[in-house]
């Protein structure tokens, strides 16, 4: 076997990793327009430059028939990119969506990390078990009566912890739906901020009658998204990569 038969095996190979990893990223932690909007595409395309390109490439220098060491090499070698495939998947995975939250008249996403641990431990969650591992749930989210309490949350908020990263202050979707339709914009003004959409378009793509489907802005991270919902019963849609408002 020569250097470059070897380097191409070790692409080959980590290439099939990398696509496994890519289909459950993509598939699962950041469904949809998520992927990019939130940041998973661009952590991805790190750990793929660097996991993908540079061990084979490592491989190819180093791949000598019959060199002494040559086994112990490699071993290093994929020792070292599994280390750093691991390390990427984790950093995907701490950054992962976990909600997607409708408070007053808007959803906001909130990521694993974004959770204090205190306030796991105050709604009796584990990071790792308990959060939602297969996309990001819907829900609402209840204020509370108590002055107190809306008077921590107000605070908080002004540290950047706002009331959607308190899953005790969360209720089923369910519980939303009036309100979400309520404050729904008709479709049609996404054209007003999205050059060259055509609303009718999109609305056959889903399958719905435009007259039947509003939307609701998401912040999402990087972006704004727009939040696609059944005009009766507030059923999400679709959560696309379209701009809910004019940016300045």
């Amino acid at each position: 076997m020569n250097r470059f038969k070897a380097a191409g095996i070790h692409l080959g190979i980590s290439a099939t990793i990398a696509l496994l990893v890519f289909t459950t990223v993509h598939y699962l932690w950041y469904p949809g327009d998520l992927f990019a909007a939130a940041g998973g595409r661009d952590l991805f395309l790190i750990v793929l430059a660097v996991d993908v390109t540079i061990g084979p490439m490592v491989t190819l220098i180093i791949f000598v028939p019959g060199k002494k060491g040559l086994a112990f090499d490699l071993w290093v070698i994929g020792i070292l990119q599994a280390s750093f495939l691991a390390y990427g998947v984790f950093t995907l995975a701490e950054s992962r969506p976990v909600y997607i939250a409708f408070v007053k008249d808007r959803f906001e996403m909130v990521r694993a990390n974004e959770i204090p641990d205190s306030v796991l431990e105050q709604a009796r969650m584990r990071r790792y078990r308990d959060l939602p591992w297969t996309g990001p749930q819907v829900v609402g989210v209840r204020f509370p009566d108590d002055p107190d309490e809306r008077f921590k949350i107000m605070v908080s908020g002004m540290a950047g912890v706002d009331i959607q990263a308190y899953p005790n202050y969360h209720v089923p979707y369910d519980a939303s739906r009036a309100q979400v339709v309520a404050k729904g914009t008709p479709l049609a003004a996404l054209a007003r901020f999205n050059k060259g959409l055509s609303v009718p378009d999109l609305a056959a793509k889903l399958g719905r009658a435009e007259a039947d489907l509003r939307f609701l802005p998401l912040r999402a991270g990087k972006v704004d998204l727009a939040v696609i919902v059944d005009g009766k019963n507030g059923d999400v849609v679709k959560i696309a990569g379209l701009k809910p408002w004019e940016y300045e």
